[in-house]
């Protein structure tokens, strides 16, 4: 199995719109050929964008092979001491504790860390 993708704010907002690529990850993981991670830090910068509300959200959370990550408190304290927005802070931290990569359509949010981007 691929390594587990981090889809940050940016991939969910394009997702919604119908991007091909990120649409293919979301068949691989209905199939059970990757596992996509939403940290909710990113889902809340994307829904702020979309709303799509709970109704829009349900199909893909409810895929199976896509999993969200909650903001723990743990999580909060060492994100709160990294650069840049939180939803990427989040997204960061994320892909790191799983040896994940992060999908993103903006990789500039991510400049100055120490992180594998996927870009589509």
């Amino acid at each position: 199995m691929k390594p587990p993708r981090v889809l940050d704010s940016s991939a969910m907002v394009d997702l919604f719109g119908g991007h091909t690529e990120l649409g293919k990850m979301l068949t691989e993981a209905l199939n059970g050929e990757l596992h996509l991670l939403l940290p909710t830090a990113a889902l809340a910068d994307a829904e702020d964008r979309l709303g799509a509300g709970t109704v829009g959200w349900e199909p893909v959370l409810l895929t199976p092979g896509v999993t969200s990550l909650p903001l723990t408190e743990h999580a909060a304290i060492e994100v709160g001491q990294l650069p840049g927005e939180l939803a990427a802070r989040h997204a960061v931290h994320e892909a790191s504790a799983l040896n994940a990569i992060i999908v993103t359509r903006k990789p500039g949010a991510y400049e100055g860390q120490r992180t594998s981007l996927l870009v589509v």
